[in-house]
């Protein structure tokens, strides 16, 4: 791959297994700490208020919403101004398309489906792991969400296009 550069940045942007790891593994602290303090606030207040019976209602239903929430909280980050999911963010990462835009949110909901889709599974299908284990070995550092997606995982620093090798090999 030659070498390419752009606005003196660094000349491969791309993102890697062991960093997209850590950033989801950042997601779920923050993610649970914030879901586990306001079920626990939900349970409390309104148990005190209404009685156990309604206290536990009412998280049921914050659990059926919080999931629902959850499962935006992917494409709406990544199709914001941050590019990205707070792990994403905090590790100077954002999600490009090929042009280096910020995507829109279909490109981000197509990635968080498929996304769901592999984590959903494992124990029923193990190969779906190997959408993950993508990243480490494709050129672009692509999993195959990003790839559904035409998305990149590159660094925020990065600007402009993101530098693919075109099929005649200039």
């Amino acid at each position: 791959m030659e070498n390419f550069q752009v606005n003196n940045m660094q000349a491969f942007p791309f993102k890697g297994f062991w960093i997209r790891v850590v950033a989801s593994l950042l997601d779920a602290i923050i993610l649970s700490i914030v879901f586990i303090f306001l079920a626990g606030f939900i349970l409390f207040f309104f148990g005190s208020l209404f009685g156990e019976a309604a206290g536990i209602g009412m998280l049921f239903l914050f659990i059926l919403g919080g999931s629902i929430l959850m499962l935006l909280y992917k494409p709406l980050m990544e199709a914001s101004d941050y590019q990205a999911t707070f792990g994403k963010y905090f590790l100077n990462m954002k999600i490009v398309d090929k042009e280096g835009r910020k995507i829109t949110f279909t490109k981000s909901f197509i990635r968080t489906i498929v996304y769901v889709l592999h984590t959903a599974i494992p124990f029923l299908n193990v190969v779906s792991w190997l959408a993950f284990l993508m990243i480490g070995f494709t050129e672009y550092k692509q999993g195959l969400h990003d790839i559904l997606a035409e998305t990149y995982v590159v660094t925020n620093h990065w600007e402009g296009p993101v530098p693919l090798e075109d099929n005649f090999g200039a």
